[in-house]
């Protein structure tokens, strides 16, 4: 869902504190570099303890004498076919694609970069990148056969070239290829799923399964706890190889485990394959989150039995399991990459797609996260999850009227998911339609939804609307269903701080709020402003100062500093502060307050009286 927020000031005045880039549906919990930081784990190391010269900022490399030169004129290659300026031209152009995330323009640079007969091994490891993380996978292949030939090794470079292999069924060089990934460390696992699959597509299951056990051991576990994704792979395997006691007994011990919403709907059409429809719908029940439309689900389960059993749906699954199972900080940061390989072996694959799309959101690539969101079925097993992420990008595009009109549409076919009407509070409010927001938070409410985080959005909504009592009960139930919320410790202190009520106790929770979120310029702000208004302008500044170092960009948090400071007799400083407020404004009502005590100083009605 999306993230919170805080309305901070007095009573009307709104702050937001946190975007509303939505979680992967609660499917995944995993984290990736921008696509700004694509560099070569090993960009130092050859084939076979080969030492590769190390790049420099312009992408030639230093030699020995300090002067820099092209790499394959440095490794005794022919000099480039480019001429110095537009190789230096294309390469300049790429880097700034990639630093605006823009990972498309970055590939087209970069490839049009060792568009030569001997291009500059440095730009060769950087296009190969940006084309892998793009999802050109045949002409990533084709650039890791260059670095194949110059004898150079990286990490990635033989997964495209093992997609090829998949997609056209030859399983022997699927096999040889997967032993080229394994090379890297951090890759095992992906080539150890890989190498198992072939086996079985290939007619050696018992391989195959003693494949995935070995993986699952390297994976830091014994034979008797599996990782939850190569359990469920040997479960799905014995399926595929036609042992269906194996299948049955491998499955029955995954019931019990805390799966993923991903694992759990494998496996639920694991369950609704073999006739046990109840166990199917028990385990939806118990693992998908309020994202899903479980109903829906299972009837898309049982209409459609046999999809996802295909050979490539199996790898390219099970390609992206191992990539989020993946602890190291390589693998993490390559999952992207992962997700664009897997794909390509099954481009219909829904889970695949969801996944890519939420990270592309994550980067701000809403168009192309659109894309993929609409290759997935509005009514197919994860359509609604789609959908509520569609309505977050539209939401966080300004197109609130599309977004809710979304959700609107999920609730027609889940009437019964308290999430949904949330989702939709959650969006009125933060356009301030707080009647629909109120009305719609009290259907979720009603639907049994006790939540600190409905208790607190409910609390906010309320006292927008002048419904004081009601507001407080619910900010007061938020914090008893969740003491550490800093969001509803920072809006009910500042709120009892702002009308003199229970001083102490509204001095209290900001601080506990700030004690949960320090880094947070909001909340630290809040706490300064209070104390000011409370007539303490000497302990205010310094959470003020803080503050404006941790949001120098928000007017509001400067102006306040210039407050302070004017009552401290330190004006000029203060004009300052009210000066570039103005110039971060763009509310004319806040603009015209500043341009006011720029001209006549801060007015005596707004300087608060020792306490």
């Amino acid at each position: 869902m999306p993230e919170p927020e805080t309305y901070r000031g007095f009573r009307h005045s709104f702050r937001k504190v946190a975007g509303i880039g939505m979680l992967a549906c609660g499917l995944i919990g995993c984290s990736a570099a921008p696509t700004g930081q694509l560099t070569s784990p090993d960009a130092g190391s050859g084939a076979n303890g080969q030492t590769v010269p190390s790049e420099t900022s312009s992408g030639a490399v230093a030699t020995k004498d300090g002067d820099q030169q092209s790499a394959a004129s440095a490794s005794g290659g022919l000099p480039s076919a480019h001429e110095t300026e537009t190789v230096s031209g294309h390469f300049l152009a790429a880097r700034q694609a990639l630093y605006l995330s823009d990972v498309r323009r970055s590939a087209e640079f970069f490839l049009q970069a060792i568009d030569g007969d001997a291009p500059d091994v440095a730009l060769l490891r950087q296009a190969f990148l940006t084309q892998y993380y793009y999802g050109d996978i045949e002409q990533a292949a084709a650039i890791g056969r260059q670095l194949e030939r110059l004898n150079l090794s990286m990490p990635l470079a033989g997964e495209p070239g093992t997609a090829l292999a998949i997609r056209n069924k030859d399983w022997a060089a699927t096999l040889v290829l997967a032993d080229v990934i394994a090379e890297d460390t951090t890759a095992q696992d992906i080539a150890g799923v890989i190498t198992a699959w072939a086996h079985a597509a290939n007619g050696q299951g018992d391989a195959g399964i003693s494949q995935l056990i070995e993986t699952g051991r390297m994976a830091g576990s014994d034979i008797d706890a599996l990782p939850d994704y190569i359990q469920l792979n040997i479960a799905l395997m014995a399926e595929y190889l036609g042992h269906t006691e194996e299948a049955r007994r491998r499955a029955g011990n995954l019931q019990g485990l805390d799966l993923s919403s991903g694992l759990a709907i494998q496996l639920a059409g694991f369950f609704v394959r073999d006739g046990d429809l109840q166990a199917a719908d028990t385990l939806l029940g118990k693992r998908l989150s309020d994202q899903f439309n479980r109903h829906s689900t299972m009837e898309m389960l049982i209409a459609q039995r046999q999809r996802g059993t295909d050979i490539d749906s199996l790898i390219a699954s099970s390609i992206i399991e191992a990539a989020l199972a993946a602890q190291n900080e390589t693998a993490q940061r390559s999952l992207s990459a992962r997700l664009r390989l897997a794909l390509f072996i099954a481009p219909e694959l829904e889970f695949g797609h969801l996944l890519l799309a939420q990270q592309l959101s994550d980067f701000g690539q809403f168009d192309e996260a659109i894309i993929h969101l609409d290759r997935i079925a509005v009514d197919g097993l994860f359509g609604q999850p789609a959908q509520l992420l569609k309505a977050s990008i539209f939401e966080s595009l300004g197109k609130t009227e599309r977004s809710i009109s979304i959700l609107k549409a999920a609730v027609t076919g889940d009437r019964d998911n308290a999430y949904l009407y949330q989702r939709i509070g959650d969006s009125y409010r933060r356009a301030r339609n707080f009647t629909q927001s109120r009305d719609s938070y009290m259907k979720a409410l009603a639907l049994g939804n006790d939540t600190g985080v409905l208790h607190r959005n409910l609390g906010m909504a309320l006292e927008q609307l002048g419904e004081d009592l009601a507001a407080e009960r619910h900010l007061l139930r938020a914090l008893e269903l969740n003491p550490s919320d800093a969001y509803a410790l920072n809006y009910l202190g500042y709120w009892w701080a702002d009308e003199g009520r229970n001083l102490e106790q509204a001095i209290g929770l900001i601080e506990r709020a700030v004690e949960e979120r320090p880094g947070s310029g909001f909340f630290v702000d809040s706490l300064g402003w209070v104390h000011f208004k409370l007539g303490d302008p000497q302990k205010a500044v310094g959470y003020l100062e803080r503050a404006t170092e941790l949001e120098p960009s928000d007017p509001e948090i400067t102006g306040h500093l210039g407050d302070v400071y004017w009552v401290l007799g330190r004006y000029d400083e203060a004009r300052f502060k009210w000066r570039l407020a103005l110039s971060l404004s763009a509310d004319e009502e806040e603009r015209a307050m500043l341009s006011a005590r720029l001209k006549d100083g801060l007015a005596a009605k707004d300087v608060p009286v020792a306490n």
